[in-house]
């Protein structure tokens, strides 16, 4: 592998896993001790009550959200959310919310532009520490232990320019323990990116397919996918989707933020649906076919007016 200038390696907080409990701001705040979260938009029939903070279920919980590939059922929560806000200047762009997500499950995040969707995923993610609420990633609060847990997709490319195809593989390979290399040039053999080919070089579409195939390269609990198919032609993205449904570690929890809802709801186990900063579905996807709707028409339902951001 060429070397590497210490001073042009990733500059993403995701790969910071370096032992580190001072999160700043971090506010923690019990939900029975606060007033409960102002009421949500009418779509109640839609979303489902959090449990109570002292009430973890057992593989008893959510028997009835049957994954479309009939996977194993893992018990517990990937997500436990309470009283979560998040400002950015004044401006509220998660605004008290309050959700429990299962583990093991393929999770859709939709909702509008500017509705917080990535933000919830960075704070997930362990990125974002200046909020206020309770987090909890696998029954771990934010930190070294939830994200060891956790893979990353985010948004934008974090690769320096100069990398190679074969220099991010290699960077991963050498800072996370589950990742797998053989899979990871296999991958990119798939995609059609060469080993030696700078970042410098590609297109927005070939780094994004190179940032999945990294990410989808490791062994992880959990995987978080911004935008995956954000920069990707229709052509391309079944087979990209179909890499992702195939090699993310059974039994994990994948959550996929996307505006593409009729061309993925197929995969979904779970909808989880933001709107002006706060919840306005979370539910399984079994729950919503029995209304004889599509994912696509219950979220240009009940979305409405937060489609218009403040």
């Amino acid at each position: 592998m060429e070397e590497l200038d210490r001073n042009d390696t990733p500059d993403l907080q995701a790969l910071d896993y370096a032992a580190d409990d001072d999160y700043g701001e971090v506010s923690y705040t019990d939900n029975a001790d606060e007033p409960e979260a102002d009421a949500a938009p009418p779509v109640t029939d839609h979303t489902a009550a959090p449990a109570p903070e002292e009430d973890l279920p057992g593989e008893a919980a959510e028997q009835d959200q049957l994954s479309p590939a009939a996977r194993p059922a893992k018990s517990g929560y990937a997500f436990k959310v309470r009283n979560l806000s998040k400002d950015y200047g004044g401006h509220r762009v998660l605004n008290d919310i309050s959700f429990d997500i299962p583990a093991g499950k393929i999770v859709g995040l939709l909702g509008p532009n500017g509705c917080g969707k990535t933000t919830l995923i960075k704070i997930l993610a362990g990125l974002i520490h200046d909020y206020t609420g309770l987090v909890k990633v696998d029954g771990k609060s934010i930190g070294v232990a939830s994200k060891a847990k956790v893979a990353l997709l985010p948004d934008s490319t974090y690769f320096p320019k100069r990398f190679r195809t074969i220099d991010c593989i290699n960077y991963f390979n050498d800072f996370f323990q589950d990742f797998d290399k053989v899979k990871a040039i296999e991958f990119a053999a798939d995609f059609g990116l060469d080993l030696n080919q700078r970042i410098k070089t590609m297109s927005k579409g070939m780094q994004e397919k190179l940032q999945l195939l990294v990410v989808m390269s490791r062994a992880a609990d959990i995987y978080l996918l911004d935008e995956p198919l954000g920069g990707v032609d229709p052509a391309a993205r079944a087979v990209i989707m179909d890499i992702i449904m195939k090699n993310y570690k059974v039994n994990s929890t994948l959550l996929l933020s996307t505006h593409l809802v009729n061309d993925l709801e197929h995969s979904f186990d779970h909808v989880l649906m933001l709107g002006k900063g706060r919840v306005l579905v979370n539910t399984g996807i079994d729950k919503l076919r029995a209304t004889g709707k599509t994912v696509e028409e219950i979220f240009k339902e009940v979305i409405g007016d937060a489609w218009e951001v403040d």
